[in-house]
C-alpha cells in the first residue's frame, strides 16, 4: 500500500480576478504540503489573463516559494481550458486543483491525500454551497440533469476540490474546454472504471473577486454542451459493451 512518502502530487490553481486570493491560497497550500511528507510536489498558478494584480501577485509567489511557478495567459481562455491545461500538464502521478478564490480550506487536503491508498480520484463535494439562491438552483438541476443523462451519482460533480490519477488525461480525450468539461472528466473516469471516494469539504464564501459561472450565456452553452457530449457517451457506452 503506498503511503505519503511514495506520492508525488501536482498542484494547480486557475486564477483569475484574485488579487487578493491567491496569497491566501498559495500560503496554505505550501504550508500543507510541507507537512505531509511528500516525495515531491508542484504547485502551478494558472493566471488566466486577469485584468487585475493577480499576474504580479502570483509572480511574487513564485519568487517567495522555490516549488511554485506561474503560467500566464495574454488573454482569458476559460475556465474550462485553463483546467484541462493544469490537468495536462501535470508532471506527477496524481494531480489536485483547487480553485484560487479562497473558499476551499486547503487543510482538508491533508484528509484527500490519506484516501489516495483506496481510490484512483478522491472528490469533493460542497456541504453546504455558499451561493446566492439563484446559484443553489441552478447547480441542483444541473447535477440532477446529468444523474439522468449519463446514470452517474456524483453527489456534486463540479465540486473545485479533487485528486485524481494524472494518468487518466492520457486515457481521455474531452470534446469540451468550457464549463461543462469538469462534469466530462469525471464522466469519462467512469467509463474508464476509475475508482473514487466522495469526501465532504466545508465551501467558503467568497470574499473577495467574483464568479462567472452562473452568466445566462455560459448555462446556455454548457446545456448545448450536455447534448452534444451525450451522443459522444452514448457510442461510447455501445462500445464498451461489445
Amino acid at each position: 500500500m503506498i503511503t505519503s512518502k511514495d506520492i508525488r502530487l501536482s498542484v494547480f490553481f486557475p486564477a483569475y480576478y484574485d488579487e487578493n486570493n491567491i496569497g491566501k491560497v498559495v500560503d496554505k497550500a505550501v504550508e500543507v504540503l510541507e507537512s505531509l511528507n511528500l516525495k515531491d510536489y508542484e504547485i502551478t498558478i494558472i493566471e488566466d489573463g486577469s485584468p487585475d494584480n493577480t499576474a504580479k501577485v502570483a509572480d511574487d509567489l513564485a519568487g517567495k516559494y522555490p516549488r511554485v511557478k506561474v503560467v500566464h495567459h495574454i488573454q482569458n481562455k476559460g475556465y474550462g481550458a485553463t483546467l484541462w491545461e493544469g490537468f495536462t500538464t501535470a508532471r506527477f502521478e496524481y494531480v489536485f486543483y483547487t480553485d484560487g478564490d479562497n473558499q476551499f480550506d486547503l487543510e482538508e487536503l491533508r484528509k484527500f491525500v490519506a484516501l489516495l491508498p483506496y481510490s484512483d480520484m478522491v472528490v469533493g463535494y460542497r456541504k453546504k454551497k455558499q451561493y446566492s439562491a439563484y446559484r443553489k438552483i441552478t447547480s441542483f438541476v444541473y447535477n440532477y440533469v446529468l444523474r439522468l443523462a449519463f446514470d452517474i451519482d456524483f453527489i456534486d460533480i463540479d465540486c473545485a476540490f479533487k485528486i485524481i490519477k494524472t494518468d487518466l488525461f492520457r486515457n481521455i480525450t474531452v470534446s469540451t474546454k468550457d464549463a461543462f468539461i469538469d462534469a466530462e472528466i469525471m464522466i469519462q473516469a467512469k467509463l474508464k472504471r476509475y475508482s473514487f471516494t466522495e469526501l465532504g469539504v466545508v465551501h467558503l464564501p467568497r470574499v473577495d473577486g467574483f464568479s462567472t459561472a452562473a452568466r445566462p450565456s455560459i448555462i446556455f452553452k454548457t446545456i448545448w454542451e450536455i447534448f452534444q457530449f451525450r451522443k459522444i457517451y452514448k457510442k461510447q457506452l455501445s462500445a464498451g459493451r461489445k
